[in-house]
């Protein structure tokens, strides 16, 4: 079965495990970056599903994500990521994508079918 880590940080994110089982996907939901990053120690998922969260605060970093993209392409390169974000931070996901792979992108407001059928693409 294919492993899906949805990593919730902030909400405002749909999370329907009954409908990501349908896809074949055996999900674990996290509630924090921090516990996420702690969770791959012991768990290798296929796909994540994580928001982008951008805080001008971040001196050394465009954004939540760095620390786990630098961990997941230095452990786990293959691992799909498909990123939740606003539209206004569009900029931050295209420096990201420099250093990182991401995916697929999805803009708020996210509804169900856009998530399912990132999913499915990630599954092909």
């Amino acid at each position: 079965m294919t492993k899906l880590m949805f990593i919730v940080d902030q909400g405002g994110v749909p999370v329907y495990s009954q409908d990501f089982a349908k896809l074949g996907l055996e999900v674990t939901v996290v509630q924090s970056m921090r516990k996420a990053l702690s969770k791959l120690k012991s768990e290798q998922p296929d796909i994540i599903c994580t928001e982008l969260n951008y805080d001008p605060g971040f001196r050394d970093r465009v954004s939540n994500l760095e620390p786990l993209l630098a961990k997941l392409q230095s452990t786990s390169p293959q691992t799909k990521v498909i990123v939740f974000l606003e539209r206004e931070h569009e900029s931050n996901l295209i420096r990201l994508k420099e250093r990182f792979d991401v995916f697929d992108a999805l803009y708020y407001p996210l509804n169900m079918e856009d998530i399912l059928a990132s999913l499915k693409k990630a599954l092909d």
